[in-house]
């Protein structure tokens, strides 16, 4: 059966302390077709090569909500890139989309190959294990990077923040691709019960930590900062 983790208020409580430490963020493009996707590269230290995790916006997000995640992974040796895929954040087309409009819109949808092209720009990166990558996904993103894994390849690992939008052929895949996945929901959230019990019902390898309330996806991290250090742990533990 999958492993199922229910985190309650005292049990998050309970993790460490949030991270003081301030690690200098490089500024990067990923160059997708027209699209320049913008992004903050965070490394534990100039030298070395280090395990890696793409984290990915959700819809009408942007890529800052991650930092201090970032920060706890610099911490335990781990680089991270924070991505604003196409349509959000700093990330343009030229005639297409203006940073600060409104999404979601049609050209959001084709963020998989967003996803692929942010994935091999890290494998070629000489600070990253090309062979120790993971990808966090909030809410439609979770789809995305289900979808690139099997477009392209699947990485090392994957956490999915409340991914409303995950489909069938992606649930079958958890278990196909042969690497760790993690769910995080809010028990409170009632569209994502259905995925959350199918998930539960397919895969036996699959980690789900159910968080109290209602916030969904990349708004969990905010809401429950403990959140980012459970993450940081698992990450750690995976790569």
């Amino acid at each position: 059966m999958s492993r199922y983790l229910l985190v309650s208020l005292c049990i998050c409580c309970a993790i460490a302390g949030h991270s003081q430490s301030t690690f200098p963020d490089n500024r990067i493009i990923v160059q997708n077709g027209d699209w320049e996707l913008v992004g903050d590269l965070m490394l534990p230290s100039d030298e070395g090569k280090f395990p890696t995790v793409l984290m990915l916006n959700k819809a009408n997000g942007n890529r800052e909500v991650y930092k201090e995640l970032a920060g706890l992974l610099a911490e335990r040796g781990m680089a991270s890139l924070r991505l604003d895929l196409r349509g959000h954040g700093e990330s343009t087309n030229v005639d297409e989309f203006v940073p600060g409009e409104v999404s979601p819109n049609p050209l959001i949808w084709d963020s998989e190959v967003d996803v692929v092209a942010a994935v091999n720009y890290l494998k070629e990166h000489p600070h990253v294990f090309a062979n120790r990558i993971a990808v966090i996904g909030g809410s439609y993103s979770g789809e995305e990077m289900a979808e690139a894994g099997r477009i392209d390849s699947y990485v090392n690992a994957y956490v999915a923040l409340s991914p409303g939008s995950f489909s069938d052929e992606s649930i079958v895949g958890i278990d196909e691709s042969g690497v760790p996945w993690l769910f995080v929901v809010s028990r409170d959230e009632r569209h994502l019960k259905e995925i959350q019990a199918e998930v539960q019902r397919v895969s036996k390898t699959v980690e789900l930590i159910v968080i109290p309330g209602t916030q969904h996806a990349t708004r969990l991290l905010p809401e429950r900062p403990e959140l980012a250090e459970w993450i940081a742990v698992w990450l750690e533990t995976v790569l």
